[in-house]
């Protein structure tokens, strides 16, 4: 009898989830589709977007696969991994502002889907499925994983790692075989986010495993690496491209390590400096709405959940996060995506904790999303009227509808979690508030940030004719966008310009002017292109230069010799 029972309520429940499980699929799917969509058609921006997509342009163009360029000149601040990966995109998919920024949003999805994995496999779905919600409606992540940097792809790459280590302990004592080809793999992925940003990655790498071993004291973690096999698959993945890129460039070792690592990170030499404190306000802005839970893992993570001796993945997880915010927290450079590759530790941490109980800490959640919605509508409301830049009162007058349809999303997501809390539903619960700010998040990409005169080249060039032939130059005067060279399809040649080409501009003095040989080339040829500031154009245009305006833009004026 009681087995009968058994069948028919597993007949009952059957149905039940097999709606649940359509439910969420179709949710997920919309939610990729919208996270993969949000890029068409958003123009890159001055300067990080205009570089990367600019340096993976002229590599496919000119074959050479060693040594990257920016503007025709050597530009080796950074390994080429995405360059590759983003000069694959353009061969397969076009070169678009969609494709120029595949690598960073595949990269955020992965990164959700790893959280996912690990949570499900650590823990039990639920915690997998927190962990997912955490990350993927996170404002940093979200963010970064929408723009065209380097550092949402280094991200995934040390989370991929990480998980992979994570895997090789959690299997060390029962499938011995399984962990070593996890740790493989592990070393694989470190050795992939080297050829991303460099020798940073065995840095974060190394110091919170040790850390982690002397704390714990889990000698058996250092037993399970498999070093020389590791080290061997490490030099395999890195170790070409070094030589090859040492040979073409003779002094690119000491610019590389030298410059490039170490005096940025024990100096100012970068002019990035910023207080001590600086991070931990990006982290605390970049988390939103989960500060609450998050700061909560960070300040109670440290905690043993297993014996010493014992892998212990929540005090792993903790080191992991404190280390790469300490670390680049005592660098004399500083920039927002820096400690980006916290989040998905801190994410998985976080569900770890959340996951064991019921928590009313989400009311928070929920009131931080209202209230942005209201400061939103306020702005909008009120910014045209007392804001004294005319730019920013058009941005909040044309983005009152956009504002409308946050409020909205953002009253629905809150009831969708009361109604859910209501019936102590945790997953229900995060996932309704993390869609809301996460279609939230989307609205504000959708609709800002399009207008392409405000940091972007797209607009004018747009003015310079198509199909201009390559012998006639373009001058950049006194300025470079960086993001012009990817939409004429050609390089520039600067005046009075250098900024961050000075590496390669020692090497090719030839390819920057001076005003005096610009103005001097400008009155003896026939056809060509400048474009410079309007202050500029002011300037040679009462000192009778000829010049033809062909379009501007709020930043820029774009003008031919007849």
């Amino acid at each position: 009898m009681s087995s009968l029972t058994t069948q028919t309520m597993r007949l009952r429940a059957t149905p039940l989830l097999s709606t649940h499980l359509i439910y969420a699929a179709v949710v997920l799917g919309a939610l990729t589709t919208i996270w993969f969509l949000l890029p068409v058609g958003r123009p890159l921006s001055h300067p990080d977007e205009g570089r990367y997509a600019e340096i993976a342009r002229e590599m496919l163009a000119s074959g050479d696969w060693v040594t990257p360029h920016l503007n025709d000149l050597p530009y080796l601040e950074k390994p080429p991994l995405q360059y590759w990966a983003t000069a694959l995109a353009y061969h397969v998919f076009g070169q678009n502002e969609w494709s120029a920024r595949l690598c960073a949003t595949l990269s955020g999805w992965l990164n959700v889907v790893l959280v996912f994995l690990l949570g499900r496999r650590l823990w039990n779905v639920r915690t997998g499925a927190i962990a997912a919600a955490l990350l993927g409606s996170s404002v940093l992540h979200f963010f970064m994983g929408q723009v065209l940097t380097l550092d949402m792809t280094f991200t995934f790459l040390l989370t991929a790692m990480l998980c992979s280590f994570c895997m090789a302990q959690q299997t060390r004592e029962s499938a011995r075989e399984s962990s070593g080809w996890w740790m493989l793999l592990s070393w694989s992925m470190l050795g992939l986010a080297t050829l991303t940003k460099g020798i940073v990655a065995w840095v974060i790498a190394g110091g919170v495993l040790a850390i982690y071993m002397l704390w714990q004291r889990d000698w058996d973690a250092w037993r399970s690496l498999r070093l020389l096999p590791g080290i061997g698959i490490l030099l395999i993945i890195t170790l070409p491209w070094f030589v090859l890129v040492s040979r073409a460039n003779p002094d690119f070792l000491q610019f590389f390590f030298i410059h490039e690592h170490l005096l940025r990170y024990m100096t100012d030499s970068a002019e990035r400096v910023e207080p001590w404190w600086y991070f931990i306000a990006i982290l605390a802005v970049g988390v939103l709405p989960w500060l609450w839970q998050m700061s909560s893992a960070l300040g109670h993570g440290w905690r043993a959940t297993a014996a010493r001796g014992k892998f212990d993945v929540q005090r792993l997880l903790w080191i992991w996060c404190v280390f790469v915010l300490v670390f680049f927290s005592l660098s004399g450079s500083k920039l927002p995506p820096y400690i980006l590759p916290i989040l998905p530790a801190l994410a998985l941490l976080t569900a770890a904790r959340e996951s064991s109980a019921p928590s009313r800490s989400l009311d928070y959640s929920a009131w931080i999303m209202l209230a942005s919605a209201a400061g939103l509508i306020a702005f909008t409301l009120i910014g045209p009227s007392t804001l004294d830049d005319p730019m920013l009162r058009t941005e909040a007058y044309e983005a009152r509808p956009m504002a409308v349809g946050y409020a909205l999303t953002a009253a629905l997501a809150a009831l969708f979690y009361y109604r859910a809390a209501s019936n102590q539903q945790m997953v229900p619960s995060f996932v309704g508030l993390a869609t809301g700010w996460f279609l939230g998040l989307a609205l504000l990409f959708a609709t800002i940030g399009h207008d392409s005169s405000i940091r972007s080249g797209r607009d004018l060039a747009a003015h310079i004719p198509a199909g201009l032939p390559t012998h006639v130059p373009i001058y950049s005067v006194k300025t470079y966008d960086q993001t012009l060279p990817f939409y004429l399809r050609r390089t520039l040649v600067l005046v009075d310009w250098s900024g961050e080409l000075q590496y390669g501009l020692r090497h090719e003095p030839v390819k920057e002017l001076d005003m005096r040989e610009f103005e001097q080339r400008w009155r003896t040829t026939s056809d060509a292109i400048a474009i410079m500031s309007h202050k500029t154009y002011e300037q040679l245009s009462h000192s009778g230069l000829p010049m033809r305006v062909l379009g501007s833009d709020r930043r820029r004026v774009a003008v031919s010799r007849q």
